[in-house]
C-alpha cells in the first residue's frame, strides 16, 4: 500500500506555486526577511522542502502503522 492518494500529489503540485507567490508576496511586497531576490528564493525552497519533509513523514507514519 502506498499511502499517497491524488489529493497528496495534487496538494504538493499546487503547493509549490503557492509557495513562490507567498515568497514573493511577502518578501518583495511586504520588505520582510530584506526583500533581496536571494531572500525571496531561500524563503520558497524552505516552504518546498518543508512540505516534502511532512510527505517524508507522513510515509514514515503510514509505514510505522502498518
Amino acid at each position: 500500500m502506498n499511502g499517497f492518494t491524488l489529493v497528496d500529489y495534487s496538494a504538493f503540485g499546487l503547493w509549490i506555486p503557492i509557495s513562490i507567490g507567498l515568497s514573493y508576496l511577502l518578501v518583495r511586497k511586504l520588505n520582510l526577511f530584506g526583500g533581496g531576490n536571494k531572500n525571496q528564493k531561500i524563503l520558497a525552497i524552505g516552504l518546498i522542502a518543508g512540505h516534502l519533509l511532512y510527505l517524508l513523514w507522513k510515509k514514515l507514519w503510514l509505514f510505522i502503522v502498518n
